[in-house]
């Protein structure tokens, strides 16, 4: 009996850690397709998917970006999702990476191409190096470290004022910018749905860069729950060749 109490004691509060759900940060505006406030993108069912497959219960809770980046950074929250291996998060947060130290792309939610957008006759453009013609701060979504940073790194001033695509679209319709950044496939879409911006603005052909997104933890949190949220984090590629997960998001738009 001794002995069983004593072995209790070692393995019961692991097996309650085990049990204790995950809890994961998403942004409260849309990320066309791969998150939404009010209903699941292609991350959250990754993830539900991969929770399921690795055996570790994940809650998911909507908060405003920032709100999301400073409980992670806090510890009230276990990690954020569809954050960039950025400077600016790498600070914070713990992501998946080779033996390198390189980050391990094969367990991102997600590789998002981040294109340049102009009024349609500008000669703003980008040439794979630098902006051209371009005078005024290019306008990119506020919160996006993964933009932001690169742009750091190219001594480009940068207004990120605004959250929304949309309105960013509309301020450089307006003549407040020359450029805007954003994630190829959600402004494609939102160009496409509003014939007064698709009259208006067109894309430049060069990509600005392509980028992986990922669920990253506190690292506090990833040092006490290291086997757990491998787990997760290895269930994630495995998922994504899934028949079952591709025709979960084969309709998301």
């Amino acid at each position: 009996m001794k002995k069983f109490v004593s072995a209790c004691l070692l393995v019961c509060p692991l097996l309650a850690l085990a049990e204790e759900p995950m809890v994961l940060c998403i942004e409260d505006q849309a990320a066309a397709p791969f998150t939404f406030p009010n209903k699941d993108g292609t991350m959250q069912i990754l993830l539900k998917m991969a929770s399921k497959e690795a055996a570790v219960p994940v809650n998911l809770t909507i908060a405003a970006w920032k709100r999301c980046i400073e409980n992670t950074r806090s510890g009230s929250m276990n990690g954020i999702v569809n954050a960039g291996n950025t400077p600016f998060h790498a600070e914070y947060a713990a992501f998946p990476v080779l033996p390198t130290g390189k980050p391990n792309t094969g367990m991102s939610l997600a590789s998002m191409s981040v294109m340049a957008y102009r009024v349609k006759g500008s000669k703003a453009s980008w040439d794979g190096n630098k902006f051209t013609d371009v005078s005024k701060p290019v306008l990119i979504p506020a919160g996006f470290a993964t933009i932001s940073d690169q742009l750091k790194s190219l001594n480009t001033p940068f207004d990120d004022n605004v959250k929304e695509p949309l309105r960013n679209l509309h301020k450089l319709i307006a003549g407040q910018g020359e450029i805007v950044l954003g994630f190829e496939t959600e402004m494609n879409s939102l160009i496409a749905g509003r014939k007064d911006v698709a009259d208006k603005v067109e894309m430049v052909p060069t990509k600005f860069m392509t980028t992986d997104f990922y669920v990253a933890f506190n690292k506090a949190y990833y040092a006490s729950h290291k086997a757990q949220v491998d787990a997760l984090w290895n269930a994630i590629p495995k998922v994504k060749k899934s028949k079952e997960y591709q025709d979960a998001i084969k309709d998301i738009k």
